[in-house]
C-alpha cells in the first residue's frame, strides 16, 4: 500500500508541473523527477497522467477553497464576501494564466474535473447568497451563483491585466448585490 506522504508528494509535484508546462507537455517522467521518485513508483500510485491531473486539480481546489473559507471568516457583508470568493478563486486563476500561459489546462472546462471544481465554487457562492441575501431571490441561489461565477470568468477575455480584471469582478459582484437588494 502506498504511503499518503508519497501520494501527496506526487500530487504536489504534478500540480506544479501541470501549471508550468500544461497537460500535453508534462510527462509522467517529469512528475516522477519533480516528486523525487522513479516512474515505476509513480505508476504504482497513479495508473496514468489523466488520474494524476485530476488529483492535482482537486488538490489545488482544496487549497483554494480553504483559503477562501479562511478569508470569509474575516469578511462581513454579502458584497465583500462574494468579492472575496471571486478574487481568491477567479482573479487568482486569471493572474496565474497571465503569468504562466500553460496553466490554462488547469482551467479548461472541457475537462470533467475542472467542471467539478467550478461546481464547488458555485456551491460556496450559492451558500453565501442563500445565507445573506434578502428574500425572495429573483432566481435560485444556485442559478445566481452560476451566473456570477461565469460572468466574472468571462470578463477575463476583456481585461488586459489583473487589476482591470479585479475591478471588473468587483463591479459584477456589486451589480448582483444591488439587484438582490
Amino acid at each position: 500500500m502506498a504511503s499518503e506522504a508519497k501520494i501527496d508528494r506526487a500530487v504536489v509535484a504534478a500540480a506544479d508541473q501541470f501549471i508550468r508546462y500544461g497537460f500535453a507537455r508534462t510527462t509522467m517522467g517529469d512528475i516522477a523527477r519533480a516528486a523525487e521518485m522513479s516512474r515505476p513508483a509513480l505508476y504504482l500510485l497513479f495508473p496514468g497522467k489523466e488520474e494524476l491531473f485530476e488529483a492535482a486539480v482537486e488538490h489545488l481546489n482544496r487549497i483554494r477553497l480553504a483559503e477562501i473559507r479562511g478569508a470569509l471568516a474575516r469578511t462581513r457583508g454579502l458584497p465583500d464576501r462574494l468579492f472575496t470568493a471571486c478574487d481568491l478563486w477567479l482573479v487568482q486563476v486569471f493572474d496565474l494564466q497571465r503569468r504562466t500561459p500553460d496553466a490554462r489546462d488547469m482551467d479548461d472546462l472541457s475537462i470533467p474535473v475542472v467542471r467539478r471544481v467550478y461546481a464547488e465554487l458555485e456551491a460556496l457562492i450559492a451558500e453565501l447568497i442563500e445565507a445573506e441575501a434578502a428574500k425572495p431571490l429573483p432566481a435560485s441561489a444556485a442559478q445566481l451563483a452560476r451566473g456570477l461565477v461565469f460572468a466574472v470568468r468571462g470578463l477575463g477575455a476583456a481585461a488586459g491585466d489583473v487589476e482591470t480584471f479585479r475591478a471588473m469582478a468587483r463591479l459584477q459582484v456589486d451589480l448582483l448585490c444591488r439587484a438582490l437588494g
